[in-house]
């Protein structure tokens, strides 16, 4: 029965030798395809494109009919292209530019830390080089915003603390100005021998002229309204006591460490610490220490020319209170 839809035997061996023809080729080619590597991937693309058209041809021609399939890109949608070589180049370059912006920004970060921490030694150096003014003499009637108690000191209270105190912060006041007499004396000695004159104990002004070493007290004993003291019940206080010279007394911080360790003592085993100075400068510590039997907050300043301490029982001021209050009453007791 013999028709259109017929395939002789002849046929059949034609159409069956061409498709394995095609399909050796395409095997052959998908084998060098797995081991090597496509120089250009738009080549591989166009290569089995070429094969699957050949093929359909092939199939065509023996009598097969193909079915082309459509692309899901769709017609107008041209195949990605990949650019040999562009992905290792934009990789290396986004590199290379994200390293040198981070090298930038490090060394803009370090040039900032540095001028900062300048900025900050600067204000410490000048800090401490204010030359603050002279003491009060007499003590005001209020010091950051504590009243002068006036009358006699009572036994019960602060007397004994206060008499210790006045102790040990008159021995350390004689010293310092002994060591600047000492120090004057030796510059005079130099001026007159370089001027041809001797004035021995005195100490070079400025314009030329010589003056004697001098110092002034002050002393003053300030309420803490609102605060009572738990064991005597009367009201807290803060014992102030400076000393006002005409000659710079030496470093302060030298001076104000050598003012803590003479009311603490020499065998004292309490450590003392540093504290803010405030606004008139020069140097502050403060320390807990035993007068009178008593703990004791103690906080000191040096400046150029004036050394300064104020105490209280700790019972009544803590030492961070009493920092605190040392700021405050310091604008009061010492002139700019």
């Amino acid at each position: 029965m013999a028709g259109p839809w017929t395939i002789s035997r002849g046929q059949r061996n034609r159409v069956g030798a061409d498709l394995r023809a095609a399909l050796g080729q395409v095997g052959s080619w998908s084998r060098r395809a797995l081991f090597t590597r496509p120089t250009w991937p738009t080549h591989a693309v166009r290569r089995g494109a070429r094969l699957s058209a050949g093929l359909a041809r092939r199939l065509g021609t023996a009598g097969v009919r193909t079915v082309t399939m459509p692309s899901r890109r769709g017609p107008s949608t041209p195949p990605n292209r990949v650019v040999r070589g562009s992905v290792g180049t934009i990789r290396t370059g986004r590199a290379v530019f994200i390293l040198a912006v981070m090298t930038m920004v490090a060394v803009l970060l370090a040039w900032a830390t540095i001028s900062i921490a300048n900025r900050g030694i600067a204000r410490s150096q000048a800090a401490v080089s204010i030359s603050a003014g002279p003491l009060v003499i007499p003590p005001p009637r209020v010091a950051g915003g504590l009243p002068l108690r006036f009358g006699p000191i009572s036994a019960a209270g602060a007397r004994p603390i206060v008499a210790e105190l006045r102790h040990h912060f008159g021995a350390v006041a004689a010293a310092l100005i002994a060591n600047a007499r000492r120090a004057a004396a030796a510059a005079a000695a130099q001026g007159s021998r370089a001027a041809g004159t001797s004035q021995a104990g005195a100490a070079a002004a400025p314009n030329g002229r010589a003056h004697p070493v001098r110092a002034s007290w002050a002393s003053g004993l300030y309420g803490q309204p609102g605060h009572i003291d738990p064991v005597t019940g009367r009201l807290a206080w803060v014992m102030y006591l400076g000393l006002d010279a005409n000659a710079k007394l030496g470093i302060p911080s030298h001076v104000v460490a050598r003012l803590m360790l003479g009311i603490l003592g020499a065998d004292a085993k309490v450590v003392r610490w540093r504290v803010a100075a405030g606004q008139r400068g020069g140097r502050a510590s403060c320390t807990v220490a035993w007068l009178a039997h008593i703990r004791v907050s103690v906080c000191g300043w040096a400046s150029d020319h004036t050394i300064g301490a104020l105490a209280s029982p700790t019972r009544d001021t803590s030492v961070a209170e009493l920092a605190t209050l040392m700021i405050k009453m310091r604008l009061d007791l010492q002139s700019q």
